[in-house]
């Protein structure tokens, strides 16, 4: 039995839960039929637009252009502070009321999650007409509409519900993905950012349907790891799974930051990474624990998070392997686009320490560098957080 996944995004997101608190606070107007954006202080980086209304993206304004350009296409445009604190508790409340109704459920960002409808099809019936429906429900119970894509796997339904908006429901089954989507710009398919589709074009390819054609040696030799994802999802191939809340509930040491700016600056993503590497280094050690597992995190401008983990064979504790595994499941995530916050999580822990040797410890047996990082964290922690450290710490 084919797979069914349903993918439910909030439309305009932050719009609309502002729009809501306005109302409920007595303004007179609902900002979603105005020509307004959310958006913070034009003077630093909040500047940026994170949402846009309909009659906004009308005129040309929409993310993530900052409120300069903004209001040089509407001098009266309307901007709106942005409630994180509001619009947590209302993606929360959406969620909860989703996993009421859904065993199977992976939130993708505070706006969108997955659902795995297959064994609830039995239940619920015809996934189409049950999607219009729930859309209805939402709207009625919480005041925002949603889109609702259908597909196959989590790539096509997320890309159904990228199309027509708002206050739809939309398919792309396997069956269909050829038909619907291969004659649209490559910037179209999902997790091809700036920086590829520029690449795909330099190549002669400006269509999804001529990456699903195209050649995959030549992807790969001109684009490396990005260059086979996205010929797999040109050709509606994603075989990545629900990953429920479950995970979040495991023993865990893991670190994030919200960067001072957007960025693609792999030195300092990288400088950010070892740093998230060393921590969570140091507190296995003194947990006298392994960990099995990684987790790379990334948000973007507009706040999508993608979460990329691996399970290992051996179990590792060093900062180095920690560090390399990182900046691997980092390049397998990311898009190229500029990013604003990044997370690195270690967990499933082991008492046993069935690690391997990297290739810049050739000549270092285990024990000696386990002695040795005990040392420096000795030496940090009574002379202060960088007094030592090793020589390799940037390669």
């Amino acid at each position: 039995m084919e797979k069914i996944i349903l993918h439910i995004d909030v439309n305009s997101a932050f719009l609309s839960w502002s729009a809501l608190k306005l109302l409920e606070e007595g303004y007179k107007k609902d900002i979603r039929n105005e020509i307004s954006v959310i958006a913070g202080d034009p003077n630093k980086r909040h500047g940026v637009i994170v949402a846009a209304s309909i009659p906004a993206k009308r005129i040309g304004i929409k993310p993530p252009i900052n409120l300069y350009e903004a209001r040089n296409k509407c001098k009266s445009l309307l901007v709106i502070k942005p409630d994180y604190n509001y619009y947590y508790s209302k993606s929360k409340a959406l969620m909860d009321y989703l996993k009421g109704l859904f065993p199977e459920i992976q939130q993708y960002s505070i706006d969108e999650c997955f659902i795995d409808y297959t064994s609830m099809k039995f239940l619920y019936g015809d996934e189409v007409k049950y999607a219009y429906k729930l859309k209805d429900e939402i709207y009625e119970k919480f005041g925002f509409t949603v889109n609702i894509g259908i597909g196959n796997n989590k790539l096509s339904a997320k890309m159904a519900s990228d199309f027509e908006k708002p206050n739809k429901v939309h398919t792309l089954y396997k069956n269909e993905f050829k038909e619907k989507v291969w004659d649209k710009d490559i910037s179209q398919l999902f997790m091809a950012g700036k920086s590829s589709c520029k690449k795909l074009k330099e190549l002669n390819i400006n269509t999804i349907g001529e990456l699903a054609t195209a050649d995959v040696d030549m992807l790969v030799r001109n684009l490396k790891s990005q260059g086979k994802l996205l010929y797999e999802y040109a050709n509606c191939i994603d075989d990545s799974k629900i990953e429920t809340d479950k995970y979040l509930d495991r023993k865990g040491i893991g670190f994030s930051r919200t960067l001072e700016y957007d960025t693609d600056d792999i030195e300092l993503i990288y400088k950010t990474l070892y740093s998230f590497s060393k921590k969570i280094s140091k507190k296995l050690r003194e947990k006298k624990v392994y960990a099995t597992t990684l987790m790379v995190t990334i948000r973007d401008f507009e706040f999508k998070t993608s979460n990329h983990q691996k399970k290992y064979t051996n179990s590792f504790v060093f900062t180095e392997d920690i560090y390399e595994k990182a900046k691997e499941l980092f390049n397998e995530v990311w898009n190229r686009e500029e990013i604003r916050l990044i997370g690195l999580r270690a967990v499933d822990f082991t008492n046993s320490g069935n690690y391997q040797l990297s290739l810049f410890d050739k000549n270092l047996d285990n024990k000696n560098k386990e002695v040795i990082e005990n040392l420096i964290d000795k030496i940090n922690n009574e002379y202060g957080s960088n007094s030592i450290f090793k020589g390799n710490k940037l390669n």
